[in-house]
């Protein structure tokens, strides 16, 4: 009979997508699959993620409006999303004993609240599988030789028929200096998701305080998203600012991070609307204080301090109040300006835009159109999502579609 040659995978980085990519591989008869990881554990990203609950996807309605989540590499993802996309991924944790729950904004997590459950899960699959994991051990250098990657590491060089990066999003130039000496073409990562600073204190003096529809422009882009938007204790947080954050991830580095800002405290209310409000406001109640009295959707602190800004004393009532007045007003209502003074990363979150250009890779396997069998999966790659599950669901896809096409070479 003939005996078919194992063949030998190794994976670099032991975070979602290297871990789920070595469980893909992990039962097929011909390959042997080690996962060579720098630190002491796995999946550590997977554990703290969603504040420890681990928002492993996100509420699917078609494709069109998934990819709408990812700045970049959306049309890669459209395509594999076929192969394994988010309901793929629900019914692989489901059949597996994981029940999940969508909450109201579509994050997904697992029914216990607990990352834990995720990873032992994994853990379980991994040790089934007999996976060889690596641990404290770092990629030096990669070479190709004969028809095999050599990886030169500090605790020695191995041997693979197939190499998958699967090192996570770099957070230095320097974390891809490996790639780059074989040839790789990569862009150096820029922060994604990260939270605006504004110097302004009495607006930060309002912290945990919250607006459930807000609508945030950077000036002079196009940039502009509406959602919950939050103020902190150093400037602006929320959906809508991290959104921002991940569509201009290039744009705000190459500004230095020094940018102005304009909000829309009402969301999509335009200067007419909100200005015919105020009016009705003033007909209906002339004698009430303009603090006690107020546009529902603001909260009163906020409401306060916007008036503040417009240089309107709170104790005046509101037929005291002139046509400059309610134009200020108006103004400040939706269009307040802000000038941002730098970034705070969204730790738990932490996301890089860059990475290994896409356009090298064949994106219905993930593996250099160059370099024969290699494969890039994961936030290695320049694709990422806004926060809500987005790029965990990139790493699931992209570790299946690299798992199939090595398994299937691996038949023959």
């Amino acid at each position: 009979n003939y005996i078919c040659e194992m063949k030998r995978v190794g994976i670099i980085g032991g975070g979602a997508a290297g871990v789920f990519c070595a469980i893909q591989m992990g039962s097929h008869s011909n390959l042997d699959v080690d996962i060579i990881e720098k630190s002491g554990e796995l999946l550590r990203k997977v554990k703290i993620s969603g504040g420890g609950r681990c928002n492993v996807t996100h509420h699917f309605v078609s494709n069109a409006q998934f990819i709408k989540s990812y700045p970049r590499g959306s049309s890669i993802l459209k395509k594999n999303f076929d192969q394994f996309g988010p309901l793929d991924m629900q019914v692989w944790l489901e059949s597996r004993g994981v029940v999940l729950k969508t909450e109201a904004d579509g994050r997904m997590f697992p029914s216990t609240d607990d990352s834990q459950t995720i990873i032992d899960l994994f853990l379980s699959e991994l040790q089934k599988q007999k996976i060889v994991i690596k641990f404290h051990t770092e990629v030096l250098n990669l070479k190709r030789s004969q028809d095999k990657w050599e990886m030169s590491t500090n605790n020695g060089s191995f041997q693979y028929d197939y190499l998958v990066i699967a090192s996570g999003g770099a957070q230095k130039p320097r974390d891809l200096d490996f790639l780059s000496s074989i040839g790789i073409r990569t862009i150096s990562p820029v922060p994604s998701l990260f939270t605006f600073k504004i110097l302004d204190k009495n607006l930060t003096s309002l912290m945990g305080l919250s607006v459930n529809k807000a609508t945030v422009k950077i000036a002079g882009t196009k940039l502009s998203e509406t959602g919950p938007v939050l103020i902190t204790h150093w400037g602006l947080s929320g959906p809508a600012v991290l959104k921002l954050s991940a569509w201009g991830a290039f744009v705000l580095h190459e500004k230095n991070y020094e940018f102005d800002i304009q909000v829309n405290w009402l969301g999509d209310k335009n200067d007419l609307e909100t200005l015919t409000s105020l009016i009705q406001i003033q007909t209906k109640h002339p004698k009430a204080t303009i603090s006690n009295q107020k546009i529902s959707e603001i909260p009163t602190r906020l409401w306060t301090y916007l008036l503040s800004k417009s240089e309107i004393l709170e104790t005046k009532k509101w037929s005291e109040l002139s046509k400059k007045d309610l134009n200020k007003f108006t103004h400040n209502l939706v269009q307040s300006n802000f000038s941002i003074r730098g970034k705070t990363t969204y730790k738990e979150e932490f996301v890089t835009a860059g990475g290994v250009e896409t356009e090298q890779l064949n994106a219905s396997k993930m593996e250099h159109n160059h370099h024969p069998n290699i494969y890039f999966i994961g936030e290695i790659t320049n694709i990422d999502g806004i926060t809500g599950g987005f790029n965990f669901q990139n790493a699931w896809t992209s570790a299946v579609v690299c798992a199939r096409d090595i398994m299937q070479k691996a038949k023959f």
